[in-house]
């Protein structure tokens, strides 16, 4: 069994963070129960490999904070609305540090590659491309964090990124499959977040923050960094 996980995201990954992919997504998506125990040999036989790239997505899947090594087996932990709500907190955190980083630069190909984005992003609603649009929706904020130009900064981003695909993932399958219109209005959040880089604009991106993470984070204007 696995979990759904976009093939064509596996290429380039190894064995074990194949696997990791797998099971996250499926910690992530509640298919996984927390407090499951997960051994190698279970795992092994189910992804039909050894046990030495298990024991390799196990560390992976630790790290992200998803699962606790134990001497039986690896134990799920929760990954509930607390949980889902301290990964946006930190995501808001670093998004909005990561703008204050671009007073007195050229934001020109900033701006620039967020539009390609938000465009692609519009592609892959037309053809009800669930996995595309996550990609160009990660790659559109993405933009930001690597104009920061601060290593650290990019560091945590790419640490946080494999559950926040996942997240982002699981919401835009739901959403093509049972609110297609929504996109409307998500494709208008993310004008109001280029808007507010073009032209730095602090007020305009709270907004932004406030139409794309309302639902999840309930604490924006506390994270704002004026």
């Amino acid at each position: 069994m696995t979990y759904d996980y976009p093939e064509k995201w596996l290429e380039g990954l190894t064995t074990g963070e194949g696997i990791a992919a797998n099971l996250r997504l499926g910690i992530v998506n509640g298919n996984i129960q927390p407090q499951s125990l997960l051994t190698e040999n279970q795992i092994a036989k189910q992804f039909n490999v050894s046990r030495s790239p298990v024991r390799d997505a196990f560390k992976l899947l630790q790290r992200d904070q998803l699962i606790q090594l134990e001497r039986m087996g690896a134990q799920v932990l929760p990954f509930a609305e607390q949980e889902k709500k301290e990964l946006y907190d930190l995501r808001l955190m670093l998004e909005s540090f990561a703008f204050s980083r671009l007073k007195g630069q050229d934001r020109t190909a900033i701006v620039k590659e967020m539009k390609k984005q938000l465009e692609m992003m519009k592609v892959a609603v037309q053809f009800e491309d669930a996995e595309s649009f996550t990609q160009h929706d990660f790659e559109f904020h993405e933009v930001l964090i690597q104009a920061s130009h601060h290593q650290y900064l990019k560091s945590f981003w790419h640490h946080l990124k494999p559950v926040m695909e996942s997240l982002i993932l699981i919401s835009m399958r739901q959403r093509m499959a049972h609110n297609p219109q929504d996109f409307e209005r998500i494709h208008y959040n993310h004008q109001v977040f280029i808007d507010a880089v073009e032209q730095y604009d602090a007020q305009i991106l709270k907004e932004a923050f406030h139409l794309n993470f309302d639902d999840v984070g309930k604490d924006i204007d506390g994270f704002w960094l004026n």
